[in-house]
């Protein structure tokens, strides 16, 4: 059945009736024309006088209709209902300049073969032209803007959908767990460049840095799974040899918190970074971009789309990005080339094929691979944040192509078949010096002097169905499907000879001289291998009671060295039952089981058992403007056994090749997650978040706030908006802590003209001093995080 979409300035409860959508449904598989449902009339069917003629300034841009259509209800103030039937795979060329309500309807369905309806003073309906009294319904197709959810051209900080938690098409309140999702507008509005910028945006995500370089995301206190556009992956973002991609590649960040064994498998209980990359569109569109700020950063951005046959039967885009930066520390600076490629092709009218190509090369890249120490004492020694305290030949170079494809078939009216597979290849070189020991009264300090290659393979595959079943007397929808992922790391090394200096009159050009390196020594390979199958339902039970349950079973193998540990037919549950209150909200309760099989090696040198646990959740979520604006409240549960506890620092002579761990035995996380994320009303937008947490072996709790806003009053040219990311103290593995902060940013925008924007983006407003060590960093010296900045754009679109 067609899920019908009201697009409102306010709520009304107004709704296409579900008997004349199922009727339209089953005229649409069977190709056939039906008599036109009756709609409201208003008198004669001639608009309301209030409407005839007046007028105002409407700057809306293109893109997919039923996102321009939601954008124009909110800004003329109108009640406006359209099924997505009549929506998708159609665009909108926008709207500039001064119009009726009557006049920009007509203008912004123009060629889509719908034309407006006025059902009230203040309310209006879309329908299929009608030709001698017949509704003529094209034939049942498959079309990007239905099978993706695009998040761009919306205007929104929420989305009417998800399906990252389960693979089913879920909204936000029939998911039993959360999902945050950073929407287009939001990259857009904040300037976001990395995936770094876009997670601080996320609520209940603590972001860190292990290095100069490498990140960690974590939520809930553990580490986080990876997605791309759904795509479970083996390969992390931390940015080591693999760095996320670049915020101009994507269309949404779907942040699933808590345990996702279901689609992901073996992994921590944190939860889940989906990326979703833009897709071509339908209609010719293009931008380019220019942007320069802070520590001489430059970034230029072009972007195409449209389509690439005269039938529009195959699409294309394409994204390229040069940037380049240097830092708040001396010396340190980064180059960055970006290209993404995307074609999509309508094989026939119930097939779609996409192919994309992308590319990131990170490169010129000198950094700092060791931080600022601390005194012998282990006290802060205050080092300002400019100091860089490593050779000015350090490089961390990064590159990596990843060609990814997926076929869509339309089954049946009601089944579709997807079959995705992605291939990453990535390379860094590195040449380092790094502290190895200080004297904080004399200032002697030793570097090592090395290089590495390494290469990191990672292949990914999926194959799933799914659908709608009837049984007792009710719709459910099913998904059955599996995936395997694997993902080899490998490389060379050479040592140099130790060099001794001091850190009180360091000079990075002079005082560490370069070495001549030969990588001689082979780094065996570290191949990780799992797959496994799953299948999942939404089962509606009464009108108001129903369960998403499902169940996975997991192989899993991991190879480095001597070091081998395989897991053999491990069943992974998921069940939720979802209560529905009333029209606008739900009660429900999930349970989620997870393992975690671990390289880490104990005192006898052997890998610990894998972790094992559950998550349990309850929670309460709600649903305004027709889904305009989501809410949530969580109460949440985490139990494991088996997880790691450091025992001895790195040393690659003892038993365990490094660290030695020891199995910590039960440990539980308990906490609350609330959210508001959409419309607060036509002319504000917020996503705000609050997470509060306490692991039972940590001395205090966790605090997470977030807060994304944005303003734009309506029938004006400029927008502003404030994000705040303030946390306390946090906890991660191996008792590593990060301190507390408060970072504040804000932008603002103006749209010079109908296709000239020009932006002001501004991050750590306040210039807030503070260490952005990772939380699971095993290195526990200091990185400053950076100060004020700003960042000015020029953006045109033609």
């Amino acid at each position: 059945m067609p899920t019908p979409v009201s697009t409102h300035s306010r709520p009304t409860g107004h709704r296409t009736e579900p008997c004349t959508l199922l009727s339209l449904a089953i005229a649409a598989t069977l190709g056939a024309a039906v008599p036109a449902p009756a709609l409201a009339q208003t008198g004669d069917g001639a608009q309301p006088a209030a409407q005839a003629g007046q007028q105002r300034l409407f700057n809306i841009q293109s893109g997919p209709l039923d996102a321009v259509l939601n954008r124009f209800a909110l800004e003329a103030g109108i009640d406006l209902s359209v099924s997505t039937e009549l929506t998708q795979g159609k665009s909108s060329p926008g709207l500039q300049g001064q119009y009726s309500t009557e006049q920009a309807l007509h203008a912004l369905l123009a060629g889509s073969g719908l034309r407006m309806h006025f059902t009230g003073e203040n309310s209006v309906a879309i329908e299929l032209a009608r030709q001698d009294g017949m509704l003529t319904l094209p034939a049942m197709t498959v079309s990007a803007e239905a099978l993706t959810g695009r998040s761009e051209g919306t205007g929104s900080y929420t989305t009417s959908n998800t399906k990252t938690a389960t693979k089913l098409n879920l909204s936000p309140r029939e998911t039993p767990q959360i999902v945050n999702v950073v929407t287009h507008q939001m990259i857009e509005d904040f300037g976001t460049t990395e995936m770094e910028d876009v997670l601080r945006l996320a609520p209940g995500v603590t972001v860190g840095h292990t290095d100069d370089d490498r990140r960690s995301y974590t939520a809930r206190g553990y580490a986080m799974s990876i997605q791309y556009d759904g795509l479970p992956s083996s390969s992390g973002i931390d940015g080591g040899v693999v760095a996320g991609p670049d915020s101009a590649l994507i269309d949404r960040t779907e942040v699933l918190l808590g345990a996702a064994g279901l689609m992901n498998g073996a992994g921590q209980p944190g939860g889940v970074i989906n990326m979703v990359f833009k897709r071509p569109t339908e209609d010719f569109r293009g931008s380019a971009s220019i942007s320069a700020g802070s520590w001489n950063a430059l970034r230029m951005v072009a972007d195409v789309s449209g389509p690439l046959s005269e039938e529009g039967t195959v699409r294309g885009r394409a994204v390229a990005v040069d940037q380049s930066e240097e830092s708040f520390r001396d010396y340190a600076k980064e180059r960055k080339k970006v290209f993404y490629a995307v074609v999509e092709s309508d094989l026939t009218d119930s097939t779609l094929l996409t192919l994309s190509v992308q590319n990131q090369d990170i490169y010129d890249n000198v950094t700092d691979r060791s931080g600022l120490p601390t005194d012998n004492d282990g006290l802060d020694m205050d080092w300002s944040r400019s100091t860089f305290l490593a050779p000015a030949w350090n490089q961390w170079n990064k590159y990596s192509t990843t060609y990814k494809a997926r076929l869509q078939q339309v089954l049946s009216a009601n089944w579709q078949l997807t079959v995705q597979g992605s291939a990453l290849t990535s390379e860094a070189d590195w040449l380092f010096g790094t502290l190895d020991s200080f004297d904080s009264t004399t200032g002697d300090a030793t570097f090592s002097r090395w290089g590495q290659f390494n290469k990191e393979t990672s292949h990914d595959l999926e194959v799933f169905s799914s659908g709608s079943v009837t049984m007792f007397g009710r719709s459910h929808e099913l998904v059955l499907g599996g995936n395997w992922t694997e993902r080899v790391w490998n490389g060379r090394r050479g040592t140099g000879t130790d060099y001794d200096t001091n850190l009180y009159d360091f000079d990075p050009q002079t005082s560490v001289p370069r070495p001549q390196l030969t990588l001689d020594s082979q780094i065996n390979d570290l191949v990780t291998e799992q797959y496994g199958g799953y299948m999942a339902g939404h089962f509606y039970f009464t009108d108001r009671i129903s369960s998403v349950m499902g169940t996975r079973i997991s192989w899993y193998r991991y190879e480095f060295g001597d070091t081998v540990r395989e897991e053999n037919e491990v069943f992974t549950p998921y069940a939720g039952v979802i209560y529905e209150l009333n029209d606008w909200a739900s009660a429900y309760a999930s349970y989620a089981e997870i393992f975690n099989p671990q390289s880490a090696r104990g005192t006898d040198g052997n890998t610990l058992e894998p972790e094992v646990g559950a998550s349990h959740e309850l929670g309460v979520k709600g649903e305004f403007f027709n889904g305009k604006l989501n809410a949530s409240a969580v109460l949440f549960r985490i139990q494991k056994d088996n997880e790691a506890e450091l025992l001895q620092p790195y040393d690659e002579d003892n038993i365990c090749g490094g660290w030695c761990y020891a199995a910590k035995g039960k440990t539980t996380t308990e906490g609350v997650d609330l959210g508001l994320s959409g419309h607060i009303t036509d002319e504000v937008q917020l996503m705000v978040g609050f997470t509060r947490y306490k692991k039972d072996d940590n001395d205090e709790s966790v605090h997470i706030g977030k807060l994304a806003g944005s303003f734009q009053p309506t029938g004006t040219r400029w927008r502003t908006g404030i994000s705040i990311d303030a946390s306390s103290k946090a906890y991660g593995q191996w008792g590593m802590t990060q301190e507390a902060r408060t970072l504040v940013g804000a932008f603002v925008s103006y749209q010079l003209t109908p296709s000239v924007k020009m932006a002001l983006n501004g991050s750590n407003l306040l210039d807030e001093k503070y260490y952005a060590n990772a939380i699971d960093s095993g290195y526990g010296r200091q990185y400053w995080g950076q100060p004020r900045s700003w960042m000015l754009t020029f953006e045109g679109q033609f």
